[in-house]
Formats: structure tokens, C-alpha cells, sequence
């Protein structure tokens, strides 16, 4: 039964995937982010197992509703974002010191990627373990993904890592 399950994935798969990847990238800026969201379609096929192979229609309509979490979720991040930027700016005009540097921009001008893991390390405390649980990888793809994303943060802020290294 399972070994035909998995015959019937893997056709549906590789009848429409490109179909289902034009639409998610079609409405998104970001291939790789499309192809994770094109495979996460056809991730929920195999979860709620129809009894009979589903069509296009229902490839497309999950498509959508995957699309409007990932649209919900951006938006969720933007207003994160914008909220700590005014919180970072309010600090910052009370601050005296105006050598500051104010995290919450250099954060903004990383890829969201390597945002979403510093946010999820240090904000959200997690461990490589659980950033690797969290992001779907091994703990060394997240331990490297991870050291990425500190490499990317430093070349955005050169004079905060001099002064963190003076200290």
C-alpha cells in the first residue's frame, strides 16, 4: 500500500511540480523560497493522503493557500521589523552615545534568511539543535547556516564587531 503511495507521489510529482513551482514563483521574488514552497505542496498531498490522486485544481488551490501563508508570514515579519526599528530609534534618541549602532538596521539590510536565523539564535535562544529542528536540517547545515548569517551581519556592521572586539 505504501510502496504505491509513493509510486502515485512520485508520478503527480513529476507530472506537475513545474506547473505548481511557475505558479508559486510567478507571485514571489525568491526561486529558492518557490521551489520550498512548490515542495511543501506536494508535502501536504502526502500528509492528508486523498483517496485518489488529487488534479491540478487542488495542486493549485493548496498552492494558494501555502502562497497566503507565506504572505501572512512575511507580513508578520515586516511589522516585527518596523516595530523594532522604532523601538531601536527611540532608544537611540535617548541614548547620549552617537557611536551607537542600531542592530535593528543592519538586521533589515540582511537577506531574510540569515535574519530569520539570528533572529531564531539569539532572540528566540535556541540552540543549534533546535534551530536545526526549527529549519528543517541537519545541526550541521544549521550550524553553518548559522555561522553564514554571522559573517553576513559583520560585513554589514564592521565598526559595531571593532568596538564589541575593543571591549
Amino acid at each position: 500500500m505504501l510502496a504505491t503511495r509513493e509510486q502515485e507521489l512520485s508520478a503527480l510529482h513529476a507530472e506537475h511540480f513545474s506547473r505548481i513551482y511557475q505558479y508559486i514563483a510567478y507571485r514571489i521574488n525568491d526561486r529558492e523560497r518557490a521551489e520550498e514552497l512548490a515542495n511543501d505542496v506536494f508535502r501536504i498531498v502526502w500528509e492528508k493522503m486523498p483517496a485518489e490522486p488529487p488534479g491540478i485544481g487542488w495542486l493549485i488551490a493548496t498552492a494558494r493557500n501555502v502562497l497566503g501563508n507565506e504572505y501572512k508570514g512575511r507580513r508578520r515579519r515586516e511589522q516585527l521589523m518596523e516595530r523594532l526599528a522604532e523601538e531601536a530609534r527611540i532608544r537611540a534618541s535617548e541614548s547620549e552615545d552617537d557611536q551607537q549602532v542600531n542592530v535593528a538596521d543592519i538586521l533589515s539590510k540582511l537577506k531574510d534568511k540569515d535574519r530569520e536565523i539570528l533572529m531564531l539564535s539569539y532572540w528566540d535562544d535556541l540552540t543549534t539543535a533546535q534551530l536545526a529542528e526549527s529549519l528543517e536540517c541537519s545541526p550541521s547545515a544549521a550550524a553553518v547556516r548559522l555561522h553564514r548569517a554571522r559573517k553576513a551581519f559583520a560585513k554589514a556592521a564592521p565598526t559595531y564587531l571593532m568596538t564589541e572586539r575593543e571591549v
